[in-house]
């Protein structure tokens, strides 16, 4: 045949093979791409056979034809493999070698078939060339099966495919979800997350980090802080400098943060990246003290970019510095804090990178209603509160209440102090106390390490109450103190946990609970109770804290009492929780302290 006669027979078995009998047609687009492919395919091997060259190199009429179907079989599936490779973004060789390398047999067995017929055609006359048709059979035969098998191995593929896929798509929600409750617990990391991760992803690629670690850093940059959520809200929104004690509670979220991360079993290594997201180059940095290349190099990146950004964006505690101002800064710390060829990379990118940042900001990103108000519901189904809500927040008074008001309060502050001990004092106060706030009993707790010990109660119940441990966090009154906020209306019955068993004879509904503060921080709690439900309005609050200063010193004078009267090291666990303030205060006037003291500051 003439190469017309080929293509014309070429593009109709195209057509056959893309239209009939197929479970999913082609494009427009992938149509011409096969007739293309078929065209140059067919009128390469043609010229290849029907040259001059060729015949002269190759005057055997079998080596032509098997020469033509090597060029056929290499052009036409090179073709598909280049294009697969392009879009895919893989290797067009590695495609080529597992995907088309199997069908050359295929093709080799065709151009025999070819030439068996073309031979006995012309030895022994067309009719003979029937008994060929068998063998053509065999050949379409063996070829669809392995097509078969071939369309079955890539549903497979499509199905694993669409599984990674379905798998990533999850990844990506989870942190997308744990973002938003990093968002909720401090909402100055929205667009703060957004730029951290923009950064970190851009320094990543100038560092050249392979695809698992890239992915790794994208999901870190979100995460880093959702450790966060296991820091008291106050100190993360303190407006100051953190106290000792605050930023060693704050430490602790690179360390929770990890946890979480690894909970959700990434595919790829996050949480070493949000353990050691504040470790600095020189050692110094938490929580394990890694140095130089013991950091993870996707950690020291998100270490740089996070601490430009943190100096860049507005906080509770200043307003936000220049981008250069801030990168100066960052700049001082190379070598100290920061890697060096980190710092370098993104003092040459940083105003490009907050651009970048700023262009890819969504344009509508998800917004969690933590200002939203909900008004249905009168009282939750559990926890410590007995009621909704402040019962009287429009607590205007009139002048005569007002001056009754201040009246009792200035007797009740001239009555606190006077005797020997704050037990004395409480019960000394409480006809006075009784007509500001009605209560049914009264109790002082005192802080005995993480928890609480009543030392005193009068009222209702209040030998039920005497000497009664609550462990930290436990209700009503260990809530206040872990806290370091007033409760007001608070569940009664909670101080003896939220499960426990409540003593017979317990009638106390209500509770409002005061910390009481001292200079070393919270030592007790001041917690009045009611049979009523819902008693304590906003008055009541105000009144009680306007004594609790005075009652904080004076429980905190009560224990350098308690630490005076210690005749021997016997009693070392009761000076054990006194500050050490009202110790040094104790020793001056008791030499008998002195081993005391000096193990507590050993």
């Amino acid at each position: 045949m003439g190469l017309n006669e080929t293509l014309l027979i070429g593009f109709g078995a195209t057509l056959v093979q893309s239209y009939w009998r197929c479970n999913r047609k082609p494009t427009f687009i992938q149509l011409l791409f096969n007739l293309s492919v078929i065209s140059l395919s067919a009128g390469v091997s043609h010229l290849l056979f029907t040259a001059r060259l060729t015949q002269s190199l190759l005057p055997n009429h079998v080596l032509r034809v098997a020469s033509a179907a090597v060029v056929y079989f290499v052009w036409n599936t090179s073709s598909v493999s280049i294009i697969i490779g392009l879009t895919e973004r893989l290797s067009a060789w590695n495609v080529w070698r597992k995907s088309y390398m199997w069908s050359f047999p295929h093709y080799a067995l065709g151009a025999s078939v070819v030439c068996a017929i073309d031979f006995a055609s012309r030895t022994m006359g067309v009719g003979v060339t029937l008994l060929i048709l068998p063998a053509a059979y065999l050949v379409y035969r063996t070829f669809e099966m392995h097509m078969t098998k071939l369309s079955e191995a890539l549903e497979r593929v499509e199905r694993e495919k669409r599984h990674i896929e379905e798998t990533a798509s999850l990844h990506l929600r989870t942190i997308r979800a744990l973002a938003l409750a990093i968002e909720a617990k401090d909402q100055t990391t929205g667009e703060h997350l957004h730029r951290v991760q923009t950064y970190a992803i851009e320094l990543g690629k100038d560092f050249g980090l392979p695809p698992h670690e890239m992915e790794a850093l994208r999901a870190a940059a979100i995460l880093h802080d959702v450790g966060k959520l296991a820091v008291p809200e106050h100190i993360i929104s303190k407006p100051g400098k953190l106290t000792p004690e605050e930023f060693r509670k704050m430490k602790i979220h690179t360390i929770v943060g990890a946890e979480i991360v690894e909970s959700v079993n990434f595919p790829f290594a996050v949480a070493p990246l949000v353990r050691s997201h504040h470790e600095k180059w020189d050692g110094s940095g938490y929580p394990d003290g890694l140095r130089g290349g013991e950091i993870p190099l996707g950690a020291r990146i998100l270490t740089a970019v996070d601490c430009l950004d943190a100096l860049a964006s507005d906080r509770q505690y200043r307003q936000a510095m220049p981008l250069d101002q801030a990168m100066s800064i960052v700049a001082a710390e190379s070598g100290r804090s920061f890697d060096p060829r980190v710092v370098e990379a993104l003092n040459k990118r940083c105003h490009e990178l907050e651009n970048l940042a700023k262009s890819t900001l969504q344009q509508d990103p998800v917004k969690l209603s933590i200002d939203e108000e909900v008004h249905r519901g009168l009282a939750p189904d559990a926890g410590y509160a007995a009621g909704s809500h402040i019962a009287g927040l429009d607590c205007q008074l009139t002048q005569s209440q007002l001056t009754r008001e201040l009246s009792i309060l200035n007797r009740l502050r001239s009555q606190i102090g006077k005797f020997e001990s704050i037990q004395a004092d409480l019960s000394a106060i409480e006809p006075q106390l009784r007509k500001l706030i009605p209560f049914d009993c009264m109790a002082l707790y005192r802080r005995r390490g993480d928890g609480l010990e009543c030392i005193f109660a009068k009222g209702d119940a209040a030998s039920l109450l005497v000497g009664l441990s609550i462990k930290p966090g436990v209700g009503a009154s260990g809530w206040t103190l872990a806290n370091r906020t007033p409760l007001p209306n608070g569940n009664a019955a909670a101080e003896f946990g939220v499960m426990g068993p409540v003593p017979s004879g317990f009638a106390l509904v209500s509770s409002l609970s005061i910390p009481l503060e001292s200079e070393r921080g919270p030592i007790g709690t001041f917690t009045l109770y009611s049979r009523q439900r819902d008693p304590f309005h906003a008055r009541h609050l105000r009144a009680l804290l306007a004594i609790s200063s005075l009652i904080a010193y004076q429980l905190n004078l009560n224990l350098v009492g308690v630490a005076r009267a210690i005749p021997d090291a016997g009693h070392a666990d009761l000076a054990r929780e006194a500050p050490v303030g009202v110790l040094l205060e104790a020793i001056n006037s008791d030499s008998a302290l002195s081993p005391v003291l000096v193990s507590r500051q050993n």
